[in-house]
């Protein structure tokens, strides 16, 4: 099966039952999981043969913490791979492979944003300027990548969102606010000097560059369109931006993190119950909301529950893992297979893992 095939193919249990193939079989399968079978109570050649059978593995994304990266890349690959990290909010970063995947991720995305009407780049090569994680932080990369495709010059400030999770960790909030200032005197910095016309931010850097009037100003009179992403944003909060602050640009977010790739937002349609929805990146990423008690159920429509992801692709396969998120279900196009989510936030609110600036 080829890997377009396996793109096109959203009947689930055929989608699991070639990758199983591919992942375990000496000559196309990687180390980690041709050596994580000989512990598994199960033979997942013959015993996988459903989405549902999934759940028999156990959770495995904190391994990855550990292990050699390398160890993740299938035998049967035959393109040059990257590697990339976690923020590392719930302890230690988890690493992953990437080849192509990720690309193809972005192309989707590309798409998406049409659908929003966001800008693309007119003549006179206007810049995208990147407030966000760089680094071993995939996202970095991938807003080049799309900046680029979308004819915009690729202007990045650095973000650790590492060092400013520990100043909260640390009760330095004083430290953080400064932090914070010195991403908005280098962002203000490039909206004097530069065409830019596109942002990519977090909420909190984005209300921080609003509050300061001369960044403001650039903001409202340059800035065509704006995505947003990296922490969680209320609905009155959202519009805000839209209708008050920011009316002239496009408003478009983005939820997601390294293992999951990108779940856009979606363009709004009458009677969305939300003003924002994501729909995650199917079919190599699946996302279903869960109870947190019993993380094999699913919760209904309009209920909250925990975010649940399984990687189901050539490149990498994540059986299922429970992210630190809970979300409100909403139905996808095809529910049966996948879930939309709107109102994302930290499944404990907050706490000892503060969202920060990211």
């Amino acid at each position: 099966m080829s890997d377009l095939d396996l793109d096109l193919d959203l009947n689930l249990d055929a989608r699991v039952q070639a990758l199983i193939r591919w992942h375990f079989d000496p000559a196309t399968g990687s180390p980690y999981w041709l050596r994580r079978a000989t512990t598994l109570p199960f033979d997942p050649l013959t015993e996988i043969r459903s989405f549902d059978d999934l759940s028999r593995f156990p959770d495995v994304a904190d391994e990855w913490r550990q292990i050699p990266a390398g160890d993740l890349i299938p035998a049967g690959a035959t393109t040059d791979f990257a590697v990339w990290e976690t923020g590392g909010t719930t302890g230690p970063p988890t690493r992953i492979i990437d080849g192509v995947e990720r690309t193809r991720g972005i192309e989707r995305i590309d798409a998406i944003l049409d659908q929003h009407h966001f800008p693309r780049s007119p003549s006179g090569h206007p810049g995208w300027l990147h407030l966000g994680p760089t680094g071993p932080h995939l996202v970095g990369t991938n807003v080049g990548r799309l900046a680029r495709r979308r004819g915009y010059l690729s202007y990045t400030i650095d973000l650790d969102p590492r060092w400013v999770k520990r100043l909260y960790r640390e009760e330095r909030p004083q430290d953080a606010r400064h932090y914070m200032q010195h991403l908005v005197d280098q962002a203000l910095n490039l909206l004097r000097t530069q065409p830019v016309q596109v942002l990519s931010a977090t909420p909190p850097i984005l209300q921080a560059l609003c509050e300061q009037p001369e960044a403001y100003a650039h903001l409202a009179g340059s800035v065509r369109g704006i995505i947003w992403f990296g922490t969680s944003l209320s609905p009155e909060a959202l519009r805000l931006l839209e209708e008050e602050l920011l009316p002239n640009a496009r408003l478009v977010g983005w939820y997601g993190n390294t293992l999951m790739g990108i779940a856009c937002q979606r363009p709004r349609r009458p009677g969305d119950p939300h003003p924002c929805i994501f729909t995650p990146p199917v079919p190599g990423a699946i996302l279903r909301l869960v109870d947190p008690a019993d993380p094999i159920r699913r919760v209904a429509p309009g209920e909250e529950g925990q975010v649940r992801i399984s990687l189901l692709n050539r490149e990498l396969f994540l059986p299922w893992h429970l992210e630190r998120d809970r979300a409100v279900r909403v139905a996808s196009a095809q529910p049966d297979l996948w879930d939309d989510v709107a109102n994302v936030a930290p499944l404990d609110g907050g706490g000892a893992r503060t969202e920060g600036v990211y």
